[in-house]
C-alpha cells in the first residue's frame, strides 16, 4: 500500500472554516509506465481536501494548448461568435493533418475533435483585446496573451499550472464567472468523456510545444460522484508527442481509480 503523507496547513478553508488537508500522495508508478515526469492534483470540493503527486511540480506554468477550449467556447458564445452548438461552422477546404478536422464543425464536434481551427476563427472575430478582458475577469493562468493574437494559448507567454487549472474548473462548475449561466451549462454538455449510473468524467486534453522536442501534455476536468464534484488536474512533458497521446487518459483514470472515483 502506497505510503500517504498528510499535511495540515492551518488558516481558514473557502468552504467549511476549518483547517484544509493536503494530501502527498505517490502516483510515480502511473507516470513511469509511459517514461515521463509530470504531476497531478485534486481538489475534492465536499471536504476540502487536496490531493497532489509531485506538488512542486503543480504550480509550474505551462502553455494551456487546448485545455483552453473550456474558457475559449465560454467566450465564443458570449461575445456570439458562434449562436450554439447547432450552429455549423464551413469548412473552407484547407487540408489539416487530422482527418476529422477536414470537414464542417459544430461546437459540439470541435471540441470534441479539439478542432483547432474553428478556435483560430473564434479569436480572429473576437480579437485580442476581449481576450484580455475575460482571462483577467476569469483570473485564468498569468494573463499574459503576448504572442500570435489567434493562436495565443498555443505559442508565446500564455501560461497555466496544474494548481491554477483546478483553481479556473472550480469557479466555472460553481457559477463563479463573470458569465452567463446558460454559457456555462453548454460548456459543461461539451466537456463530458463518460457517463454512467456511477459517475461523470469531464474534461479537455491540451498538447503544446515547449522546445523543438519537447512537449507538454494535459487533461483537466472534473468527476461527479454521489452528487459531489472532484477537480483534476495532469500533466507531464515528453518527447514523444504522438506515443504519450493516450497516456494523458491512461494515467489520469488509473489515478482516478485508485482513489474510487471511477471504475
Amino acid at each position: 500500500m502506497k505510503q500517504i503523507f498528510l499535511i495540515v496547513i492551518l488558516g481558514l478553508s473557502f468552504q467549511s472554516g476549518l483547517s484544509q488537508k493536503i494530501i502527498e500522495n505517490d502516483f510515480q508508478t502511473y507516470f513511469d509506465k509511459y517514461g515521463v515526469e509530470g504531476c497531478f492534483v485534486l481538489f475534492n470540493q465536499l471536504d476540502d481536501e487536496l490531493i497532489k503527486y509531485n506538488s512542486n511540480l503543480c504550480d509550474s506554468g505551462y502553455i494551456p494548448a487546448s485545455t483552453f477550449k473550456i474558457p475559449h467556447s465560454l467566450i465564443a458564445i458570449e461575445e456570439k461568435a458562434i449562436k450554439d452548438t447547432t450552429e455549423v461552422i464551413k469548412w473552407d477546404g484547407h487540408e489539416w493533418p487530422h482527418k476529422t478536422w477536414n470537414q464542417d464543425q459544430t461546437l459540439k464536434t470541435a471540441m470534441r475533435y479539439s478542432c483547432i481551427w474553428v478556435y483560430f476563427s473564434f479569436a480572429e472575430q473576437i480579437g485580442i483585446d476581449k481576450y484580455y478582458k475575460y482571462v483577467n475577469e476569469f483570473n485564468y493562468g498569468n494573463k499574459d496573451l503576448t504572442g500570435p493574437p489567434t493562436r495565443f494559448w498555443l505559442a508565446g507567454l500564455f501560461k497555466i499550472s496544474a494548481n491554477e487549472q483546478v483553481d479556473f474548473l472550480k469557479r466555472f462548475y460553481n457559477y463563479d464567472l463573470p458569465v452567463s449561466r446558460n454559457s456555462i451549462d453548454i460548456v459543461k454538455d461539451l466537456i463530458v468523456l463518460e457517463q454512467n449510473d456511477f459517475y461523470t468524467l469531464s474534461g479537455k486534453t491540451g498538447s503544446g510545444r515547449l522546445t523543438d522536442n519537447e512537449y507538454i501534455m494535459w487533461l483537466v476536468g472534473y468527476v461527479e460522484r454521489n452528487n459531489q464534484p472532484y477537480f483534476y488536474a495532469m500533466n507531464f512533458k515528453t518527447d514523444n508527442l504522438e506515443k504519450t497521446q493516450q497516456a494523458r487518459y491512461e494515467i489520469t483514470k488509473d489515478i482516478l481509480k485508485e482513489l474510487k472515483l471511477i471504475e
